[in-house]
């Protein structure tokens, strides 16, 4: 037995005892080994060079020997070094510790036979290439015959473990497994597995075995004679893991039976079969695809077959389609299709929206830039599931030019133009609008009928036939604006529409209609300030804004023979010359800086705005006095409670005792006709509770790193966060508790109607019980009817390398439950559902 320094002697005297070829054999059988095994490990590349082990021990003896060791380009410790001159055979034993490049191999013992080009490691053995590791018992090597074994191999890969109790090496990227095991679990006992007998791993590629055994505690749970699993990253074309299950309306069944198809790295397609034991199958095709900056979408569509009886049965189908186009230049095109061919197609489906959808709509926009403004073109599509009426727009195109100075239109862009000369006051806007659209009422329409047919119904009416309507509307308008002595601001303007019809209610063809008006505006604001040191609220700043303003509109009741659609109308009304007045009061905060939050404005905090008008073409040209106030006061926080609220209401007060009474206000008689309040509030108490796990789950070797360098990370412990969104799912994972309540509150008041109340009340609370239960409830309670509309109630358990959820969900008369099981690194090959709905 020699020691550490002998080990030193011994490597720098080695090279005098043999020639120099020999040397090169032991650079080569160690370079092949490393080689070997990297492969073996099934590494997919070598992100980073490992530093080459040195104990700091050896750098203190003797710098000049750590210099030879670099100069070889392959170090090797050990506690003793053995050197069989006529066998040409190399012992290291002890703490044996070789460096080739960017691999280290760790062993009881490591032997090398010179003479026969052989290598082997004894006792256990460890593995470093670059990021990758690998542990094992015994490692051997023929660099003649290339012929390698690992004895109770380990590896890691992708998201998964990988053992063998022999690994063979049979050929360049094809290496035999004994008794192999997967498992996704790192726990040093796994809680399951999959094991096959027989394995062969084809290297960057795929491993097939056969049989195949899923176990659960070391339990066989089922298998399959035969099965293939690619080792490819990313996405690849293949047979995906179908999901078996029962439910009360189709019974037994068993969901994507698919084939996935991966058309390069822009597209993709799954050809889905899903069967059910009562109500039939549904065949599916499910597309999404991507190329950046220039579209994205997906395209899905189904076939259905409903059994009713055994002897009647009818098809159901349904097409989705959403895709947007960037062309460059802000010019875009967007499309959202969604077409059914009833309802019935969701009788079955778990998601609550479809179930309960009354109406679907189909959207295409196309928008370019054009004369300083967007060109938009648009078609809509609205089927009323629920009263079997449908909509149509198709098309309207419309370009708005906002108001811009009217010297643009002379002068040239370049040019610099005075701020104080008189016409540089006035501006103009134009805009046009061409729309044509459909009223489907019968739900026996043709296609024809619902694109251009024009049909009376029954009662000889388009009103419950098909009605089809066409025009162009021009709108101008003409404004001047001035700021008087730096504080007065007036304006006037004159505005006109013209529209264009195909017909009109009297069914005379392309028919003319316009209208126009006028108006003079003033305006200023009054200003106060009052600061308040030493309180959160460090200021406050009040704007009270009189307006006043004049209307003149001429008599256009003629226009009244005119179909009014989609944005296609003229004013129909009387003549009027009006006089309006508003007064507008607004607060604005601003909140003194604190410990964690820095200096912050509220604007608009409290808002208020009284208005009359008066037509002096009215008898009693008194309108009511109508009043409309908002409350913004934002998300409060107070440690572990969030408050926010955001009330907004409005009422109006009669004055049609004005003119009666005369001009008094002590013989006024105000009186509230009409309310509307919108009040949306929410309180949310949330926080963290510390767990404590006594008995902590013994890891394998590649999550302690017993065997490992400091260079050598365990990556799925580590949590990169990229977007905001996960950055909310991270905030929402510390809060081991949570309670949230929300109130709306709605009342509508008319002079001539029924009052309209709604009060609504939200609440949910979800808690850690403890370290791997959780728990969530949330229901919807409307206050008005004293019923309890929804709920939902969840729980969760973490079963380490797997997950369990149970959710029931109540919705007047429906329920539905949803059992799942699901592994946690691989969710859609590993799962397991059942669920029931009525």
């Amino acid at each position: 037995m020699h020691t550490r320094l002998d080990t030193f002697i011994m490597s720098k005297i080695m090279p005098a005892m043999k020639n120099s070829v020999n040397r090169e054999k032991v650079i080569i059988i160690f370079a092949s080994i490393f080689i070997s095994v990297a492969l073996i490990s099934w590494s997919q590349e070598v992100q980073e060079e490992a530093k080459p082990f040195i104990p700091d021990s050896l750098l203190k003896d003797s710098l000049e020997v750590v210099e030879s060791f670099q100069l070889d380009s392959l170090f090797y410790i050990a506690d003793s070094i053995d050197y069989n001159v006529e066998k040409e055979i190399i012992q290291l034993s002890g703490n044996t510790s070789v460096t080739y490049h960017s691999s280290i191999i760790n062993a009881d013992t490591i032997a090398i036979d010179l003479k026969k080009e052989q290598a082997f490691a004894k006792g256990k053995s460890y593995l470093q290439d670059g990021s990758q590791n690998m542990l094992g018992r015994d490692i051997s090597y023929d660099l003649q015959t290339k012929w390698g074994m690992v004895t109770s191999g380990a590896s890691k890969f992708d998201k998964g473990y990988y053992y063998g109790s022999e690994i063979r090496k049979i050929d360049d990227d094809i290496y035999d497994v004994d008794d192999g095991v997967f498992t996704t679990c790192n726990a040093l006992h796994p809680h399951f597995y999959i094991k096959s007998k027989e394995l062969r791993f084809y290297r960057d590629d795929k491993f097939v075995a056969r049989p195949v055994a899923f176990y659960v505690n070391h339990f066989p749970v089922f298998g399959f004679p035969f099965a293939t699993f690619t080792l490819k990253r990313g996405r690849q074309t293949g047979i995906l893991v179908p999901s078996p299950g029962w439910n009360n309306y189709r019974g037994k069944y068993i969901e994507n039976i698919a084939y996935y198809i991966a058309y390069r790295d822009h597209a993709d397609i799954t050809l889905a079969l899903d069967y059910y034991e009562l109500t039939g199958w549904e065949l599916g095709i499910r597309s999404k695809y991507k190329q950046r900056y220039v579209h994205n979408g997906f395209f899905n569509a189904i076939l259905q077959k409903n059994v009713l009886d055994p002897r009647i049965s009818q098809y159901e189908w349904n097409i989705k389609n959403r895709h947007h186009h960037d062309f460059g230049n802000k010019t875009t095109f967007d499309m959202n299709l969604n077409f059914v061919s009833s309802k019935r197609v969701w009788e079955g489906s778990e998601n609550l929206d479809e179930r309960l959808a009354e109406q679907i709509t189909s959207r295409m926009e196309f928008k370019r830039p054009l004369f300083n403004s967007t060109l938009s073109i648009t078609a809509n599509y609205t089927d009323d599931l629920e009263n079997q009426t449908k909509d149509i727009t198709l098309p309207s195109v419309s370009l708005i030019l906002p108001s811009r100075p009217i010297y643009e239109i002379f002068v040239d862009e370049n040019a610099n133009i005075p701020e104080d000369v008189w016409w540089g006051n006035f501006s103009y806007s134009y805009r046009v609008k061409a729309t044509h659209e459909g009223d489907i009422n019968d739900s026996t329409a043709t296609i024809w009928d619902v694109l251009y047919d024009d049909t009376l119904g029954p009662d000889t009416t388009y009103a419950t036939g098909n009605q089809h309507n066409a025009g162009v509307k021009h709108s101008a308008s003409l404004s001047y604006s001035y700021k008087l002595k730096g504080w007065l601001n007036l304006s006037q303007s004159i505005s006109g529409n013209e529209a264009w019809f195909d017909r009109d209610k009297n069914d005379v063809k392309f028919v003319r209609g316009m209208d126009y008006y006028s108006s003079s505006t003033l305006s200023f604001n009054l200003y106060g300030m009052r600061t308040i040191p030493g309180l959160y609220i460090s200021a406050i700043r009040h704007i009270i804004t009189p307006r006043m303003s004049f209307t003149y509109r001429p008599d256009f009741s003629d226009n009244d023979r005119f179909y009014s659609f989609g944005g296609i109308n003229v004013s129909s009304a009387a003549k009027s010359r009006k006089v309006s007045f508003s007064l507008g009061n607004k607060w604005q905060l601003k909140l003194a800086a604190t410990k964690n939050i820095k200096e912050r404005k509220i604007n608009d905090f409290f808002n208020i705005t009284s208005s009359i008008s008066y037509d002096y073409e009215q008898d009693n040209g008194f309108s009511d006095i109508s009043h409309s106030l908002t409350l913004k006061p934002n998300k409060i926080s107070l440690g572990i409670v969030d408050i926010s609220t955001t009330p907004k209401g409005s009422f109006s007060q009669a004055t049609y005792d004005l003119g009666v009474n005369g001009w008094d206000p002590r013989n006024w008689e105000l009186g509230v006709t009409n309310w509307n309040f919108n009040i949306t509030s929410a309180l949310k108490l949330s926080g963290d509770a510390g767990y404590v796990d006594y008995f902590p789950l013994p890891k394998n070797d590649f999550v302690t790193g017993d065997f490992f360098s400091s260079d050598s990370v365990d990556t799925d412990t580590e949590r990169t966060i990229t977007t905001l969104e996960e950055l909310d799912e991270l905030d929402k994972e510390e809060k081991s508790w949570a309670f949230t309540v929300s109130h709306i509150y709605k009342l509508n008041k008319a002079q001539y109607a029924i009052n309209d109340y709604n009060s609504n009340l939200r609440m949910s609370v979800s808690a850690r019980v403890t370290k791997n239960w959780s728990i969530s409830y949330d229901n919807y309670i409307d206050l008005e009817a004293d019923e309890l509309v929804s709920h939902n109630f969840t729980i969760t358990r973490d079963l380490h390398c797997w997950k369990m959820t149970f959710k029931y969900t109540k919705q007047g008369e429906y329920w539905n439950y949803k059992f799942q099981l699901f592994n946690i690194k691989l969710p859609d090959a590993l799962k397991f559902s059942t669920s029931d709905n009525s």
